[in-house]
């Protein structure tokens, strides 16, 4: 028999369903969003790798982020116990926990180093010391952040712990709270960015980028890596599949349907997806620079294109305060669903959990901070990965969450795991709009059998290219 959740502690909940939005929106729409999507669009053909991350996150992202939310809502459990609570008598769902909570750590513990980074050049946009600086200056400016143990560990120490002391506060005076003003600000700043980008002389040619696909792109790296990479992209640009979102769906009440909420945070987060590109890429093609400039378009793209606006000062620090508050609200998400683990897993108050994770997470983020500079002598031992950070984000975005997705889709839709007619009672219950009991081939073969084809293909294709094309 399934347990119902019924008789479990009194679980913490969100003051309202805008409150419930805007958080998990804030866990969604990240540095995903404004620094990995347009550096790899840049590389990947823009228009082509845009219109399949799109067609993933609509297809495939959207229905694993309503599983999210269902199996957290029935479970009242964050993923430290959900499938304990929901499985069967006898099964061994509960083993993937571990792998999906893992993924958490390894999430936070390269990607708080580059919010540090973006809070390192809010101050730099303060002070404005990278204002009339030379390209080659401002590329000198952000080796020596990397290149610094202080400067990057100390960058990242500051979002962590500002980030717990959020979390500290609880679901609706610290994440809610904090989230609200967060996410509201940055969507002005967005706006106004946006504005003076499509405004500029030769913006044209960003928007061709973005809207017309390139098939260059295929010829260098195969159709089965950039499907990979696009699929990845997706599942990460909603942080499905690795129980970040579940924690969400076990903060709301049961008056509103499930799909109808996870529709409504996708379809955000994609807008915000396509609002950073005709943030970025008309400003650059404006101004002469290549789209495929890496991960440093961020960081040494953009104060270029600013230093050659009229107003410099005020563009290159409305941006990167955006920067910083789109990349902080999802690291707060993510600690908060981290808190919830240790809550749930040991039954240890907030106030204990949050401690041990500050003190565990402020460990953890050594490697990824220290490995450009003091521990740089590490970078062979990762083959084509040149440091801990890159090594990791490809674990997480490329092997934790599909496959973390394809957990959740098949607990959810098979009789050996939940089983369709729980899940679908759940995410149908409240007003709003329903699931069809027809999705369930969807959901049990086409899904499923997606994902594993494109992971299976995307890994081969990237270790072993000479394979497949």
């Amino acid at each position: 028999m399934y347990h119902t959740g019924v008789f479990m502690q009194i679980r913490e909940k969100f003051s309202s369903r805008f409150g419930f939005i805007i958080v998990s929106v804030s866990c969604a729409v990240g540095l995903g969003n404004i620094w990995l999507l347009p550096y790899r669009a840049g590389t990947y053909g823009g228009g082509l790798y845009i219109l399949l991350f799109l067609g993933f996150a609509i297809l495939m992202g959207i229905p694993i982020l309503t599983t999210e939310y269902g199996v957290g809502r029935g479970s009242g459990k964050s993923v430290a116990e959900h499938y304990q609570v929901l499985q069967p008598p006898g099964s061994k769902w509960h083993i993937a926990s571990y792998f999906q909570i893992s993924g958490n750590y390894l999430l936070i513990m390269f990607y708080a180093v580059v919010c540090g980074q973006a809070l390192a050049y809010l101050v730099k946009g303060i002070t404005g010391e990278l204002i009339g600086a030379s390209p080659e200056e401002i590329a000198a400016a952000f080796g020596a952040l990397t290149g610094s143990a202080v400067q990057s560990y100390g960058y990242t120490l500051a979002i962590v712990w500002a980030g717990f002391a959020i979390v500290y506060f609880g679901v609706q005076k610290g994440v809610e709270f904090f989230g609200k003003y967060m996410m509201l600000t940055f969507f002005g700043l967005i706006i106004i960015l946006i504005i003076r980008s499509l405004t500029l002389p030769g913006a044209t040619a960003g928007l061709e980028f973005i809207f017309i696909p390139n098939l260059d792109a295929v010829n260098q790296y195969g159709w089965f890596y950039i499907l990979h990479r696009s699929m990845g992209q997706a599942l990460f640009s909603l942080s499905v599949g690795m129980g970040s979102m579940a924690v969400f769906g076990s903060y709301i009440n049961k008056e509103k349907s499930l799909l109808g909420e996870a529709r409504t945070v996708g379809i955000i987060d994609l807008c915000v997806s396509m609002l950073c590109l005709l943030m970025i890429f008309p400003a650059a093609f404006a101004f002469g620079i290549s789209p495929a400039t890496g991960g440093g378009l961020t960081f040494i793209t953009m104060p270029n294109i600013f230093n050659a606006m009229p107003g410099s000062y005020v563009w290159s620090l409305l941006f990167y305060l955006g920067l910083t508050f789109v990349s902080a609200s999802t690291a707060f998400a993510v600690f908060e669903n981290l808190v919830a683990i240790l809550m749930d897993k040991l039954g240890w108050s907030r106030k204990k959990s949050t401690l041990v994770n500050v003190i565990l997470i402020s460990f953890l983020i050594m490697p990824a901070s220290f490995g450009t500079n003091i521990w740089r002598f590490s970078a062979p031992l990762f083959g084509q990965f040149p440091n801990f950070s890159a090594m990791w984000s490809f674990i997480v975005s490329d092997i934790i969450l599909p496959l973390g997705s394809l957990v959740y889709i098949t607990f959810a839709a098979t009789k050996k795991g939940w089983g369709w007619d729980h899940f679908i009672a759940e995410v149908n219950t409240g007003e709003g709009l329903k699931m069809p009991t027809s999705f369930r081939f969807y959901f049990t073969y086409i899904i499923p059998v997606a994902i594993a084809f494109v992971f299976i293909l995307g890994i081969i294709g990237r270790f072993f290219p000479g394979i497949l094309w």
